[in-house]
């Protein structure tokens, strides 16, 4: 049965948004409303066209109307704080204020990572990263592997709060079920290069990873790719790169760069996945 109660964000610092002069008070739908507040928040950043593909690919949204009414209610009310669009993301970017991780803390919902009394929210210089993120979340759902998306907030957290946490905090992992096995694929999104000192960090960092199948990198632009290519040419660990424009297109189809290959050749991500079964085969036969 669905429970419905009032909330006040009235005196709530919402950091950058602005607070209602006079008591603001919403009914709150913990069925619709905290499916969306969550998305939000551990997007960091998203888009209004990408929230909706998000919530209707849940069943959680059916109805584009009940949708604009929903989170233009949460905006006015100080929970959301809605930004200008970033070209080419279509629609309003959205992002969660101080009163929304209230809210959030407040049903069960808080994170070790981010919390309403963090020193600083998110930094709206990395709304590109963070919306190029959610595109590649996105274009994942869409091949049918995804099982499990876990953004960087998440990562964090969990990574702060585990006995053996991950190599590094990456910016997503994807869980994907592909016949029948499981598969752990770290996401790292890179808009610029980084120092080779920098790059030597991570492999040494990746190098003890036990809890990630593959790490994948999507760069920006192609001259981008053959430049980190390069850089992770010293290392085992199993690191793919693509283009993240042309990975979106079509990740299944989309031809990867095997970091350490000595012929240079291209594979596709239903055979970097096949290759990681034969080898737990092997790996079991012995």
């Amino acid at each position: 049965m669905e429970r419905d109660f009032q909330e006040t964000v009235n005196g709530v610092d919402t950091g950058t948004a602005p607070i209602p002069r006079s008591p603001t008070y919403i009914q709150y739908n913990p069925r619709r409303d905290l499916p969306l507040l969550l998305a939000i928040r551990n997007a960091t950043f998203i888009c209004h066209r990408q929230l909706w593909d998000h919530m209707s690919a849940r069943g959680i949204e059916t109805c584009r109307r009940s949708f604009n009414w929903r989170i233009r209610r949460l905006t006015d009310a100080g929970i959301v704080q809605k930004l200008l669009p970033l070209f080419p993301y279509p629609g309003p970017v959205y992002t969660i204020t101080r009163a929304g991780l209230v809210c959030l803390e407040a049903c069960g919902e808080g994170l070790v990572s981010l919390t309403s009394e963090s020193r600083t929210l998110a930094d709206t210089n990395q709304i590109q990263h963070y919306l190029e993120l959610a595109e590649i979340h996105a274009a994942l759902r869409r091949t049918n592997l995804l099982v499990e998306w876990t953004g960087d907030l998440e990562v964090r957290s969990i990574n702060q709060s585990i006995d053996v946490p991950l190599a590094k905090d990456y910016d997503a992992i994807a869980d994907l079920e592909s016949e029948g096995t499981r598969y752990r694929i770290a996401i790292e999104y890179e808009r610029s290069l980084k120092s080779s000192r920098r790059y030597e960090e991570i492999i040494a960092a990746i190098a003890s990873e036990r809890q990630i199948h593959v790490v994948l990198y999507l760069t920006s632009s192609v001259d981008l790719l053959y430049q980190l290519k390069a850089e992770f040419d010293r290392q085992t660990f199993p690191i793919a790169l693509a283009s993240s424009h042309v990975f979106c297109r079509n990740p299944l189809a989309a031809r990867l760069y095997l970091a350490n290959s000595t012929n240079g050749n291209r594979t596709t991500l239903p055979s970097v996945l096949r290759s990681l079964a034969m080898k737990r085969m092997q790996k079991s036969a012995k």
